[in-house]
Formats: C-alpha cells, structure tokens, sequence
C-alpha cells in the first residue's frame, strides 16, 4: 500500500501511513543532502521514502531525526545506517529502557516488523540542537508533554514546523508519562514562530489559517476536560456519566484517524477521572491521619 506524499514547501514534503494511524514523517531536500525527521513504522513505508529521496535527492539523507522515541516514529531509522541520527536525551533513554523489549514483543504479533532494529542516535542533546545543511535550518527543540522526550522540528526558511505528537487531531494525555502542566506549556511556546504550517504527529497537515486556532483549541480541550472532571467528580457523578461526554462537545471532530480521535477522548477522561480519585483518596488518608 503507498504512503501519501504532500509537498508542503518548495523543498519540504511529507509522507503519511495508510498502514498506522496516519503518522507522519518529513524530509527537508538540499543541494548537500536530505534530512530527515521521524520514519514510518513499517520497513515498506520507509522504504518508499527511500526510494523517493533517490529521485529529488541525489546527495543522499544525511540526518534522521527522531521527535519521539515511539515505534512508530523510530522503527524504520536503521534503514538509514550513513545517516547522523539526532534525538533528546530523554528519547535515547527510554529506546533503551523500553525501546528494545517493546520491539521484541512487536516482533511476535507483525512479521513485517521482523527485520527492524533499534538504532540509538549519536547526537544527542538536552535543550535543542540546529541543524545546517544546503541553506536549510532546522532548529529541533524540547517540547515535552505528551512523553518527556518529544521534540518539535522547525524548518526556519520554509516556516513548517514538525510538531510530533504534540499536536494531534486530539490530544493525548492519558499516558502516565504524560506530563498535562508541560503539556501546555509546550504548546504555549509554539506562538512564537511565524508558521506557514504545522505537521501533527498523526493526521492532516495544519496550513497558516488552522495554526493559532489549532494552538488554542488544544490548550483550551485540555482546560475544559479538566475542568469537567472536576465538576462531575465534585457532583457526585459516575464514570458513566463522563463518558456521556462526547469529543464533539469539546471543538473537535470525530472523523479524523478512522475515528479513533473519539477512543482517544474517552481514554483522556478516564485517565483524568482516576487521577482525581487517587487525589480524593490522598486527601481523605490525610485528613484522617490528622
């Protein structure tokens, strides 16, 4: 099956899984070479990129890019072996600390996954690192929230920013490595650049009109579903209850990723709900103690 390739700027295209919940990948094409930020998860997706750079990049893919440290943004980096391969910190930890195993465990349920290898970037870095090539920038910033190693990609000379998993159809908070406070803070931060458009993790690519409008709606989705917990919790309502609340209730529609943007809702509420129980209970352990 193809992936779907959209130029986004004059030497920036992107290529979206058909095969995994409409990730996204970028290549920024130079006279000296390509770079590269995030793979798709698939070896055959991957690979149709490959073939692709051959074509309008001579000079070959210099830089990889991992955003994040999930499979489905790192799995195909060791198909570029001749390529520096740049990440946080934070995203070559958690490959060894659960990169590896989770890749092993996958390897039993999706033969295609067979022949992947975990390849932990070289260049690491703690704040942000920029990378210069054939007249292109990419400044790669820290932007944690969804995971605490995410990082968002600028591309300064064609006003595209690769924004990972931070900014998705819906956002993902439900992890328990997610951090909600960073979250927004992170997605705060990302007025400042002048964009044409954003590149979601998953899903449609943002133009210039969507950019502001897409910052607030998911800062403002996140206030609100805390918010609503709060209020049920606080008026005694039942699990039932809060799930009454549909994603449309919330600014956001249910059909983009196949509709799972609505499972995605519902996990973030439930995460939420269990939270400020934990918090009740504390409270309650606390007061009694005293």
């Amino acid at each position: 099956m193809s992936i779907i390739r959209t130029r986004v700027a004059d030497d920036t295209w992107v290529f979206t899984s058909k095969l995994y919940v409409e990730v996204n990948a970028g290549l920024v094409v130079t006279p000296e070479g390509g770079i590269l930020i995030d793979t798709l998860p698939f070896p055959s997706e991957t690979r149709q990129i490959i073939n692709f750079a051959r074509r309008i990049c001579p000079a070959g893919i210099k830089y990889v890019i991992n955003t994040i440290s999930h499979a489905d943004h790192v799995y195909g980096s060791y198909l570029f072996p001749d390529a520096e391969l740049i990440a946080h910190e934070y995203c070559r930890d958690m490959l060894k600390e659960h990169g590896i195993q989770a890749l092993a465990q996958a390897k039993e349920q999706t033969p295609e996954l067979r022949e992947v290898e975990i390849r932990l970037p070289k260049i690491v870095f703690n704040e942000g690192v920029v990378v210069r090539l054939g007249g292109k920038t990419v400044h790669v910033m820290h932007a944690p929230g969804p995971s605490p190693d995410v990082c968002v990609a600028h591309v300064r000379e064609e006003k595209v920013l690769f924004a990972s998993d931070l900014i998705m159809p819906v956002p993902l908070i439900f992890s328990p490595m997610a951090d909600i406070e960073q979250f927004k803070r992170s997605l705060e931060s990302l007025y400042e650049f002048n964009l044409e458009s954003i590149v979601q993790g998953h899903g449609d690519i943002l133009l210039r009109g969507e950019v502001t409008s897409s910052i607030d709606a998911s800062i403002r989705y996140i206030n609100d579903i805390q918010d609503l917990v709060n209020t049920l919790i606080a008026q005694g309502a039942t699990k039932q209850d809060l799930l009454q609340n549909d994603i449309e209730q919330h600014e956001r529609s249910r059909i983009p990723l196949g509709g799972l943007v609505q499972d995605f809702h519902a996990k973030n509420l439930l995460y939420l709900w269990e939270q400020a129980r934990r918090r009740q209970r504390a409270a309650r352990k606390s007061a009694q103690a005293a």
